[in-house]
C-alpha cells in the first residue's frame, strides 16, 4: 500500500510541474588563450580567473541567468552554454576581441 501511495505522489508531483533542476554546462574550448575568463552561475558570486588553463569547464544546477565573458582573446575560442545535453549557446572569437555566451533560463 505504501508503495501505491509513492506512486501516486511521484505521479502528481510530474503533473503539477515540479521539475529537477537543470544541469548546466559552461564550456570554454579552443586553440587560443584569454587574459581573462568570468563566469556567472545563478545564485552564485561571479568569478574571474586570469590567464585560465583551457579548455576550461564548470557545472550548475540552478535556473537564471549563465554567463561566461572572455576578454584579452589570442587566438581561436569557443564558449557554449549546454543545459541538460542541450547547446543552447555558442560563440566564437578569433579576433582577439572579447566574447561573451549568455543565456538566461525562466525562475
Amino acid at each position: 500500500m505504501k508503495t501505491a501511495a509513492l506512486l501516486v505522489g511521484l505521479l502528481l508531483a510530474g503533473i503539477t510541474g515540479c521539475a529537477a533542476a537543470p544541469s548546466i554546462r559552461v564550456v570554454v574550448e579552443g586553440t587560443g588563450t584569454t587574459d581573462r575568463l568570468t563566469y556567472t552561475f545563478p545564485g552564485e558570486e561571479e568569478r574571474t580567473l586570469r590567464n585560465p588553463d583551457l579548455p576550461f569547464e564548470r557545472m550548475g544546477k540552478r535556473k537564471g541567468r549563465v554567463v561566461v565573458r572572455l576578454e584579452g582573446v589570442h587566438g581561436e575560442l569557443t564558449c557554449k552554454i549546454i543545459i541538460n545535453g542541450r547547446q543552447v549557446r555558442s560563440s566564437t572569437s578569433s579576433t582577439g576581441a572579447a566574447l561573451t555566451c549568455d543565456h538566461s533560463m525562466a525562475v
